[in-house]
């Protein structure tokens, strides 16, 4: 049996000794480990793979909140557990926005709490984290972005596609490219790098595609597992810098992936950084 590697968050000594002593009862090749903050917590997840990570809310410094937005961005597949004595709408809001496995409120029989890790450790990869629709006004925000994209990197056309080869944005326009040409034969091109990143535990990998052609050029970069961005540029209007483009491309990617974590209505902050609490 492989055994799997969970993370407790607590700044409560006695609540983690509790929490790590009824999953260490069940009996499970469960390695549990606990630490007393979140960023504690992210020091441990850079130095090793964690199978599950399980976090209060309120904690000095950082929350559990907080957290949670890094381990999305940075480990989208990595299922979580949010606990809290402090629950309410707004935080079952957020819980739900950063796709947590379960939400459980404190006080919970250790019952509970075993049976909630159990069933979540036993899902499929792919059942652990759903991702969320892409809503209407998401897609907007994604698109406003590649806006600003189009304008800094001084592309022709930039397109925003599903996993399923589905265009979901254009900006701008290519003269002499069919937008079908150049998304079908890029959607299988990530799935090696993908592979990389869930071989070495990682999360979001930037992943660069970049071909130098002789009328055109393209870059292409992964934004989640399910989408990607593709920028076209006409060689005619210059040569292109790709050393420039990456810059911009890898913060556009950042803010991207900030509105896809955020509910509809709430702005991103100026310096891309997580939800504020």
């Amino acid at each position: 049996m492989v055994t799997q590697k969970i993370l407790l968050v607590d700044d409560e000594p006695k609540v983690g000794v509790s929490l790590k002593e009824s999953l260490e009862a069940l009996g499970q090749d469960y390695a549990v480990s606990h630490v007393l903050s979140a960023e504690a917590a992210l020091a441990a997840l850079a130095a090793n793979p964690i199978d599950l990570v399980v976090t209060d809310l309120r904690m000095p410094g950082l929350s559990g909140l907080d957290l949670l937005t890094r381990v999305r961005r940075d480990q989208p597949q990595l299922p979580t557990i949010l606990i809290t004595a402090y629950g309410s709408a707004e935080v079952a809001a957020a819980s739900r926005r950063l796709q947590t496995s379960r939400y459980l409120t404190k006080p919970f029989h250790m019952e509970e709490f075993a049976r909630a890790v159990q069933e979540v450790l036993a899902q499929p990869p792919a059942e652990q984290s759903p991702r969320a629709p892409l809503t209407d006004k998401k897609l907007e925000r994604l698109t406003q972005r590649l806006q600003d994209l189009r304008l800094e990197a001084s592309v022709d056309s930039v397109l925003l596609v599903d996993a399923a080869g589905q265009l979901l944005a254009e900006i701008g326009a290519t003269d002499g490219v069919e937008t079908a040409e150049v998304i079908e034969p890029l959607r299988g091109c990530f799935e090696a790098p993908a592979a990389i990143a869930r071989q070495w535990r990682e999360g979001h990998a930037f992943n660069l595609l970049y071909h130098e052609g002789v009328r055109f050029d393209l870059c292409a970069s992964t934004i989640s597992a399910n989408l990607f961005v593709v920028m076209v540029f006409d060689r005619r209007q210059g040569p292109t810098r790709i050393g420039v483009v990456w810059l911009y491309l890898k913060r556009a990617i950042l803010d991207l992936q900030n509105v896809l974590l955020r509910a509809d209505d709430s702005p991103l902050p100026a310096d891309g950084g997580p939800l504020a609490q």
